[in-house]
């Protein structure tokens, strides 16, 4: 019995791919060189650590510190009631574990993850190109389009800088590159479909007979679906239902039914429901998973022109590989990409409030396609003389998003006020509260604090919060509202029992909500005299209430 068809990649191309991906991932990092740099000479303001997103950082920090405190289910810090815990998102808590056996510290567990994954993505992006292509050219092109594209997101916002819900500014699990910049889990998906992609182009293959084996490629799917399912389980939408509707495809054409290609699509489907039986579990019989996991979260996409315009010029140079694929269907490839791009494009529109999610990988089908056109169809045109030029302009014009989506958060360290409300500093009254915070008292007291405060405190204060986060708190606009009523002056006693506030804190962001309004100090007017102790950081106060 014939092995899974192998492919050849030389030394010398593996050396290129790190070499051209370390630099890719070395890009991630310099900004964090600069805002590590500025944040060592600044004395008002503390740099939280997260460039990309710090919404959402702070939650992955937050989970990585309950893994460096031993668990292994999930609790949601960012809310205050207490439940039980689910194994959810265990890639953070795993992070934890590793920070907690090599002692280096949460922030630096997840900048290292970041790399790793980064580079792993790219090795198997790489793969993927390798197997599809056996010249050079085509898999570098596909390489290089796929791991630095993005669309024409960045034209947008040049003509209307008050656009809003632009893809590629907006979705970093869309753009690898935008990924690695973003966290760990997001390459970490897209290596891993982009292998899975890689073993089923393989076998699907009209010259591949064989069931599949542990050996030819069987248990790599396997594993792959079983880290996708703990990594990014969203992801796993848009290339299951390729799969299946593969199967009806081919028997359609058939006339039979395609045993072989349904025993290589059950390795993935097997595992993943397995996983989808132990989520509707989770959500079921746990209200606040429920809630907060699946009922609060908003990822939805934008407009459908949007959506076109975020693949941009990639997308347009593939019209001519789509159009062939479409009028020959062969099997060696184009099937499964034709349909998984036609699959994952249409669930990007399902109405439901995962929709984003399903842009995750769909780069992989385009560039195919992008890359097929080139080859078969664009540079045959072009005399040799331009083509290294042209190809050096068709990179220039996909790459501004991601350089954009690098740099503007940046924009919040050249000014303060500006990083503040976009919750990438706080106050260092606030920083030290939050270090105070992680040595005093026990990991479930529940703090109350401004909004942008709370969303931190999980993550480097090592409590749970009122409110903290618009998704992980559970009946998050409720509790938001009680918060900032709370430093108006309303509702005092109420809400410090009703969530049984351990500590409060009161400093500049907390007074800027009851600002100008008669009153507002009547809530924490006279907390220094009910509290067990304060403590002061500069003009930050922090009051733990007696028992």
């Amino acid at each position: 019995m014939r092995s899974l068809r192998t492919t050849q990649i030389s030394p010398a191309e593996w050396r290129w791919v790190l070499i051209v991906g370390g630099v890719l991932a070395s890009l991630t990092i310099l900004p964090y060189v600069w805002a590590l740099a500025s944040n060592a000479s600044a004395t008002q303001w503390q740099f939280m650590g997260v460039l990309a997103n710090p919404q959402d950082g702070a939650t992955y920090l937050a989970k990585i510190g309950q893994g460096i405190r031993g668990a292994w289910l999930l609790h949601f810090a960012h809310t205050p009631e207490p439940h039980s815990g689910a194994a959810i998102q265990v890639f953070y808590l795993l992070l934890g574990h590793l920070a907690r056996l090599t002692g280096i510290s949460s922030i630096i567990i997840f900048h290292v993850a970041r790399v790793a994954t980064t580079l792993f993505m790219f090795i198997a992006l790489y793969q993927f190109g390798a197997t599809v292509w056996s010249r050079l050219r085509p898999r570098r092109l596909f390489f290089g389009l796929v791991s630095v594209g993005s669309g024409l997101g960045w034209l947008v916002l040049v003509l209307d800088p008050a656009a809003r819900n632009v893809p590629d500014v907006t979705v970093p699990e869309a753009y690898p590159l935008y990924s690695a910049y973003a966290n760990p889990h997001f390459p970490l998906a897209i290596g891993c479909l982009a292998l899975l992609a890689t073993i089923y182009v393989s076998v699907f293959r009209i010259d591949f007979k064989e069931a599949p084996t542990v050996a030819n490629g069987g248990l790599g799917i396997v594993v792959l679906t079983l880290v996708m399912a703990f990594v990014l389980p969203q992801a796993m939408i848009p290339f299951g239902v390729t799969l299946l509707v593969y199967l009806v495809v081919r028997g359609l054409r058939d006339r039979a039914l395609p045993v072989r290609e349904t025993q290589w699509v059950l390795l993935f489907a097997l595992p993943a429901a397995l996983m989808a039986a132990y989520y509707y579990a989770v959500v079921s019989y746990n209200p606040v998973m429920d809630a907060v996991w699946n009922g609060q979260v908003l990822a939805e996409s934008a407009s459908p022109l949007l959506v076109i315009l975020a693949y941009g010029l990639i997308l347009f140079i593939a019209i001519p590989g789509l159009l062939r694929a479409i009028r020959h269907f062969e099997e060696d490839g184009d099937q499964l990409m034709l349909i998984w791009l036609l699959v994952n494009f249409s669930l990007v529109f399902l109405p439901f409030n995962q929709q984003r999610r399903m842009m995750t990988g769909l780069i992989i089908p385009v560039t195919f396609f992008a890359v097929r056109s080139l080859e078969d169809y664009w540079l045959p045109r072009i005399t040799s003389r331009w083509r290294p030029a042209l190809q050096v302009l068709l990179f220039a014009l996909v790459l501004p998003s991601n350089v954009l989506a690098l740099g503007v958060p940046l924009f919040g360290l050249i000014n303060p006020e500006a990083g503040l409300d976009q919750r990438l500093l706080v106050e260092h009254g606030y920083w030290d509260a939050m270090r105070w915070l992680a040595t005093t008292g026990k990991p479930d007291d529940v703090v109350l604090s401004a909004p942008n405060v709370g969303l931190w405190i999980p993550a480097w204060g090592e409590k749970r919060v009122v409110y903290g986060h618009p998704w992980e708190t559970l009946d998050a606009e409720t509790k938001k509202a009680q918060v900032e009523q709370w430093y108006q002056g309303q509702g005092c006693e109420e809400l410090l029992e009703m969530y049984h506030v351990r500590y409060v804190i009161v400093g500049p962001q907390e007074l800027a909500l009851g600002a100008g309004q008669p009153g507002a100090d009547a809530c924490y007017a006279d907390l220094g005299e009910r509290s067990a102790r304060a403590v002061s950081f500069s003009d930050v106060t922090v009051y733990e209430l007696a028992d």
